[in-house]
This record gives C-alpha cells, structure tokens and sequence, in this order.
C-alpha cells in the first residue's frame, strides 16, 4: 500500500495509462505483461522509496558530524561494474539493430515477437542500479551533488522507461539504448577516475556529451512524428520529445552554471 492506495488501485492506474499511451496504434503490452518490475506498483513503490531516501537520508546525514562515509572498495567496484553494464547494452543494442537490419529511423514495430524487448527490460532495470549515485553521494554528504537535475532525472528516467517497457518496446527505441549506454559507460569512467584525481580536463566535454545525446533523441522523436511512422506509438513520442526537452534545458542550465565564467563589468 503506498498513501492509503493498494497495489491493485496502483496497478490500475498503470493500465489506463499504458491503453491511454497506446491508442492510435497497433501495440500491445501483452509481451511484457508479468516481467519481473514491470507492474506500476513496482515501479511507483521503487520511485517513491528513492525520493524518500533523498529526504529523510540527507536529513539524517546532516545532523549527523563529520563529512560523510567514504565507501570507497564499494564506489570502486561499482563504477566498474556499471561501466560493463553500460558499454555492453551499447553493443547489445547495435548488434540487435544490425541483425534485424534496423534503419536510423522508421523501424518495423513488432509486438508479437519484439527483437529489442529483453534488452529494454535490462535496460529499465539498469535504472534502479543508478539510485546507487544518489546514495554514494547522500552518505558522502556531497550536497552542491545532490541538486534537483540529479534527483528529476533519477526518479522520471526510471518511471519513463518503466512506460516505454510497455508500449516503446521495439523499433527505435534502440538508438536511447546506443546513445544513453555510450554515454553512461564514459560517465562512470569519469566516475572511476574522479576517485583518484580532482583534475580531470574532459568533465566539460561530458555535460556537451550529454546535451549532444539528447538533441540527438529528439531529431529522433521529431522525425517520427514528421514522417508520421507507423512503429511507434505517436502519444509516446510525444510526450517523449517533451520529456527530452526538459532534460535539455536542465542540462544546459547546469553547463551554463559550472563552466561559463561571468563577463566581468
């Protein structure tokens, strides 16, 4: 139960908003129905035990002295696993396009037997492992970290990809799986090294990176749209090209704010 809802109450709400997402469209959610983490209490219940975690954890760590707790044989292994886990659904995801002979844009949608389904779902699931950043950086207390881009982009990338596992499941949802991995595998390389060294000449070129991918995405989803492709559902580009957007901006305002010295008068 999560405020006074119960998981069929929550689960319902999943379903209307999956048919909702899906009309004007052939799809289905029917082959992923029953994968591990993939009803909308899960997934809801994960969110919300994250957001709690930032709050009452960031309040306990700050009452508590000294500067945090450095787990550093932890941090180590985790960003290493994390950099395998990226860069192999990177390639994953570029040997399934090429196997089904994925174009750039305008792929074939199958729902019946879906070639990019299992990675997706380890995709999604890849997501609760990234909550783990936010716990370095709470038990850490590394506040000017733990900013609101950091906490919304956790908390709605989990939820988003917990929607595109069930009605965004094939086609070309494979280019945020290339594109998000590859930056992620660079990211937790940063990550390794910035345990060793505070000098690190390329963090810029990361944030450019980033902001890169997602104007990258949404000529994606803009194409989609434009060219009227009949794979995806439309209602999930939409709100797609949105979501981007505001991840966007949130990034820009942070490159702005960290690496744009102010004109002096």
């Amino acid at each position: 139960m999560l405020d006074g809802m119960t998981t069929l109450d929550l689960d319902g709400i999943g379903d209307k908003i999956v048919a909702w997402m899906l009309v004007g469209s052939d799809v289905t959610n029917k082959p992923v129905e029953g994968w591990a983490l993939s009803s909308f209490s899960t997934a809801i219940s994960i969110a919300g035990a994250y957001v709690a975690f930032v709050i009452l954890g960031s309040l306990l760590m700050r009452a508590l002295p000294g500067n945090g707790i450095k787990l550093y044989g932890v941090a180590f292994l985790y960003n290493i696993a994390q950099v395998m886990l990226c860069s192999y659904m990177c390639l994953e995801a570029v040997f399934v396009m090429k196997r089904n002979d994925y174009a750039l844009v305008c792929n074939d949608f199958k729902p019946k037997s879906p070639p990019m389904a299992n990675l997706l779902w380890l995709f999604y699931a890849s997501k609760v492992l990234d909550f783990a950043d936010t716990f370095f950086i709470v038990i850490g207390k590394k506040w000017k970290q733990l900013s609101f881009l950091h906490v919304y982009h956790h908390t709605t990338i989990f939820l988003f990809y917990w929607l595109n596992l069930h009605v965004n499941y094939d086609g070309d949802i494979y280019l945020t799986i290339v594109l998000n991995g590859a930056i992620h595998t660079i990211m937790y390389t940063y990550y390794f090294v910035s345990m060793h060294t505070r000098d690190i000449w390329w963090k810029k070129y990361l944030t450019l990176a980033q902001l890169t991918q997602f104007c990258c995405m949404n000529v994606q989803a803009f194409w989609l749209l434009a060219a009227q492709c009949g794979g995806t559902p439309p209602r999930v580009t939409v709100l797609y090209f949105a979501y981007i957007v505001s991840l966007f901006l949130l990034f820009l305002q942070f490159f702005i704010k960290s690496y744009t010295k102010p004109k002096r008068s």
